[in-house]
């Protein structure tokens, strides 16, 4: 099969993945604007111009909403549907974006012979107030030929939305277990690194977790402990972060980082506990949340919440705290820190779960089973 993925800024390593064990059997290449997360794949990438090549920068909050009105969504990418002649399926992602569009458009013309969906997206009717957005949406809910849907949530999402359920298949994102791995045997020293890996943004629970190390930091039962708090990944909220562990006075015990994806599991390998509070805002829960599948990967005892899709998740595999209430999320914490044999178990069903429902071989072949079913 001739297959196009079409991700435009968002072609990334973490995504992408699943795709890996399908290119030795089938023509795999990505589309993606300019300057997209990641460029390095085990297949040809083709990078076409698009607005969102010129929304980086100090003023991009003031320059996407005007983008996105000038061009209903500035995930365009210029020749987009002169490109997909000739391609079997162009498989896109969420039924907002532009170059989701394009693809519908590109069928029309006869240029490729399939579109598949994969949608993030688990609120129904988001992302509809800019103008032409919900045209746009309505086109591809009704020209795309199959749905992946994320999670179950994603799912029901759709259907709302008037999506019919045999148009509709869950396949969830999946890791590489044979790259992320456990590094290590359960720690029993007092010297514990809480690792934090994503966006640095509100709806993660980064506030959450700086106020819990606060909490955990000055606890007397834990003062045998010598805690280290890792947050790798940037953000628009980096900033006031790094002043509020200042006046918190735990500079010295907090640590940011910015890390290659590629040097990501030295990372996962050199932390005990990892956490990963999100909390759900009006216009975003979490999706299904990939750094979830990487620490259970890496068979790291977890502290989450209940957001959005990450039940689906983690199943039994974590603790999880109540969304916004950093005391809960101490608490659960506090518990893999006093146990060493508590990290030891929840880390073994973390890498458990990983390899037997998350893996990327697993993921592969049911891609593989959809695309042959739209053709």
């Amino acid at each position: 099969m001739k297959i196009a993925l079409v991700r435009g800024t968002f072609l990334a390593q973490y995504e992408c993945q699943i795709f890996y064990p399908l290119v030795k059997k089938h023509q795999l290449t990505a589309f993606s604007s300019l300057y997209p997360y990641q460029d390095k794949f085990p297949f040809k990438v083709i990078k076409l111009p698009s607005p969102m090549d010129i929304s980086f920068g100090p003023f991009r909050r003031f320059k996407m909403p005007i983008l996105n009105r000038l061009f209903v969504d500035a995930h365009w990418l210029i020749g987009l549907e002169n490109e997909l002649k000739g391609y079997d399926i162009a498989h896109t992602a969420d039924s907002f974006y532009h170059y989701s569009h394009q693809c519908v458009v590109a069928k029309q013309k006869g240029y490729v012979k399939k579109v598949v969906a994969t949608i993030y997206e688990n609120i129904p009717f988001n992302n509809e107030a800019i103008w032409g957005r919900k045209k746009f949406k309505k086109e591809v809910l009704e020209n795309v030929d199959h749905f992946i849907a994320i999670s179950e949530r994603s799912k029901a999402s759709l259907l709302l939305e008037g999506v019919e359920e045999n148009r509709v298949s869950v396949i969830t994102q999946h890791i590489d277990t044979k790259r992320f791995t456990p590094g290590k045997v359960i720690n029993q020293s007092n010297n514990l690194t809480i690792l934090f890996t994503g966006r640095l943004e509100f709806y993660k629970g980064v506030y959450e977790v700086i106020y819990s190390a606060k909490r955990l930091l000055s606890d007397p039962q834990l003062s045998r402990f010598n805690l280290r708090f890792v947050l790798v990944g940037d953000g628009t909220e980096k900033k006031k972060l790094l002043e509020l562990v200042e006046r918190l006075g735990i500079s010295q015990s907090v640590e940011f980082q910015s890390v290659s994806y590629r040097h990501m599991p030295k990372i996962y390998h050199c932390a005990d506990i990892f956490v990963a509070p999100a909390r759900a805002i009006k216009t975003y829960q979490e999706q299904f949340c990939t750094t979830l599948l990487e620490a259970q990967a890496s068979g790291l005892a977890i502290v989450t919440t209940a957001c959005g899709g990450i039940r689906e998740n983690v199943g039994d595999a974590a603790l999880l705290a109540i969304q916004g209430d950093f005391y809960s999320v101490a608490a659960a914490l506090k518990r893999f820190i006093l146990f060493p044999k508590l990290r030891k178990t929840y880390g073994q069903k973390a890498r458990q779960r990983a390899t037997k429902r998350f893996d990327i071989g697993l993921g592969a072949k049911k891609l593989e089973n959809v695309y042959k079913s739209v053709l």
